[in-house]
């Protein structure tokens, strides 16, 4: 380990946000693994590659229209929106951290390492919802990053290429 990394992440665990990848509140996370009740979100969010920007077409229409359980909690919503209990080809690990998750404006930020991926060693997804009038939750914004392999490119969560 070179120097300035052995600097930056002392600074890091002395300021309290431990591993770079996983925030210091951040937890491991499992999605609901229970058969969502309601029609579920086929389509998939868009990402902006330069700014790393979310959208998600017809994820909040759906949810206006059909009424689904699984948009009842935070959790669920996000879960859904980010296809994660739909499986992965190997075995990731998720983190999440609330900011905000019992109120009507929560903030999930959702972190995936071990991705199997040469280049790509953690992606985030910093999600931002409302809690509507029928007490559903709604998509509002959010961006992806990612933080590259050693030896990969970055190694802060960016919205560069890794190599």
């Amino acid at each position: 380990m070179n120097i300035k990394r052995a600097v930056v992440l002392l600074a890091l665990l002395l300021a309290g946000c431990g591993d770079p990848i996983k925030q210091s509140d951040a937890t491991p996370w499992t999605p609901p693994t229970a058969t969502p009740s309601g029609p579920l979100w086929t389509g998939k969010v868009d990402v902006t590659r330069e700014t790393g920007a979310l959208a998600a077409p017809g994820f909040n229409a759906l949810i206006d229209a059909e009424k689904p359980n699984w948009a009842q909690s935070p959790d669920g919503t996000v879960t859904e929106l980010l296809n994660l209990g739909r499986g992965f080809d190997g075995p990731v690990d998720i983190y999440l951290l609330r900011e905000g998750a019992d109120g009507k404006n929560p903030v999930l930020t959702v972190t995936l390492t071990k991705l199997g991926d040469d280049s790509i060693r953690a992606i985030r997804y910093r999600i931002a919802l409302r809690r509507g009038d029928d007490g559903r939750f709604r998509f509002v914004e959010g961006k992806r990053t990612q933080r590259c392999q050693n030896g990969r490119g970055h190694q802060d969560f960016s919205t560069d290429i890794c190599s």
